[in-house]
């Protein structure tokens, strides 16, 4: 689909970054969250980054994490894309902003959480938004399970920054939520994977088959 972006996020090697890089995608997701299973260290992002091409994008995942921890990893590893997927504030976002003007930040919502006032307010403050269906409670998205794509396509329709969807998305659905949604990008994790944390080169290529039918 023209102009659609592709993000494939959870990526925790270089084997992965390199055979992910290898189709026309946008942006990877490094992950940071302490919870998550696809959590990576430091040193595996400064090795999955010296491997990475000059036109993938590098975006680093954090869940409620201290304002000092966030800085000083985006600022170690040279990456000013960063995506919030907790219950960080307007204010932790506009501090954010106001230690590095350059980074761009992505507020991941769950897409049934959304609403109008939701978004207005951050987006004085974010670059971008992206919708998921994970539970704040249980897990931070990789779930496997879909979005609303109603309510996605709702937003999409209302708000004037770019949105992403994310959830459940996978090679034999992301052709009916990327034509119904019409979102800015896409970002896919468990979809694409043959175990957690491990990406599947097959599903891959099926996945681009569908977007590009």
């Amino acid at each position: 689909m023209q102009n659609l972006r592709i993000k494939i996020c959870g990526i925790t090697s270089v084997y992965d970054a390199r055979m992910v890089c290898s189709f026309p995608i946008h942006a990877i997701g490094l992950n940071f969250v302490k919870r998550s299973k696809r959590k990576i260290n430091l040193k595996t992002a400064k090795e999955i980054l010296s491997k990475l091409p000059p036109l993938v994008e590098p975006v680093l995942i954090f869940e409620d994490e201290k304002l000092s921890e966030v800085i000083y990893t985006a600022s170690t590893l040279g990456v000013n894309t960063l995506q919030l997927h907790g219950n960080e504030t307007v204010s932790y976002c506009n501090d954010l902003k106001r230690f590095n003007k350059f980074l761009k930040i992505i507020k991941a919502l769950p897409t049934k959480e959304a609403s109008a006032n939701q978004l207005n307010a951050y987006k004085k403050v974010c670059d971008c938004f992206l919708l998921d269906s994970y539970d704040r409670k249980n897990q931070m998205g990789g779930t496997g399970k879909p979005s609303d794509w109603n309510i996605a396509q709702e937003i999409v329709s209302k708000t004037r920054l770019p949105v992403i969807l994310a959830g459940g998305l996978n090679p034999f659905n992301i052709h009916s939520a990327a034509k119904r949604v019409k979102p800015f990008g896409i970002d896919v994790n468990s979809g694409v994977e043959s175990k957690i944390g491990k990406k599947d080169k097959s599903m891959i290529e099926r996945l681009f088959e569908e977007l590009n039918s």
